[in-house]
């Protein structure tokens, strides 16, 4: 079993269309502080696999190179698939290797291969299930959009108001 934890996330989960304005921003702001787990392959080459198991989760803390794994949606949509956890990918029944990303990670990753993909879409077999495109997903990652971002955080965290008021 993994140690990610996206309780948070799942939570404000939900179709975008049922998100007022201000639940969307909150789970924008979650998603991109995420780490989630998406298909890859995983290039054999770039792996020390002396210690691998096979059919059993595998910590491996060295650089691998990998490409991401997509398909085509019902829409003809290059889609990347994310899962917040274990049982959402076991719902799919999916035979691949996961591994787990931060979304800065991530956005770094697809960054030079933009055009290879439409859209991104958390935990596809879930009624919760959750789509964004590509560019959109990228512009999370603006740097002035993530500074404003952390000030409305900060400026809605009381305990950091009260903190800041004991030190003034």
């Amino acid at each position: 079993m993994s140690m990610l934890s996206n309780y948070r996330l799942k939570e404000l989960l939900k179709k975008e269309s049922e998100m007022t304005d201000e639940e969307y921003e909150l789970f924008l702001n979650e998603f991109r502080k995420s780490e989630l787990f998406i298909p890859i392959q995983v290039d054999l080459d770039s792996l020390d696999l002396k210690d691998v198991q096979l059919n059993e989760i595998n910590h491996i803390n060295q650089e691998i190179n990998f490409r991401l794994k997509s398909y085509e949606s019902k829409d003809k949509k290059r889609t990347i698939p994310l899962f917040t956890d274990e049982h959402e990918i076991e719902r799919l029944k999916m035979n691949t290797t996961v591994g787990s990303l931060f979304m800065r990670d991530l956005c770094e990753s697809i960054m030079p291969i933009r055009d290879s993909f439409d859209q991104i879409i958390i935990n596809p077999k879930s009624e919760k299930s959750f789509k964004i495109s590509v560019d959109e997903f990228l512009d999370l990652f603006d740097e002035d959009r993530e500074f404003e971002d952390l000030m409305k955080e900060i400026e809605n965290d009381e305990e950091f108001i009260e903190m800041m008021k004991k030190e003034l």
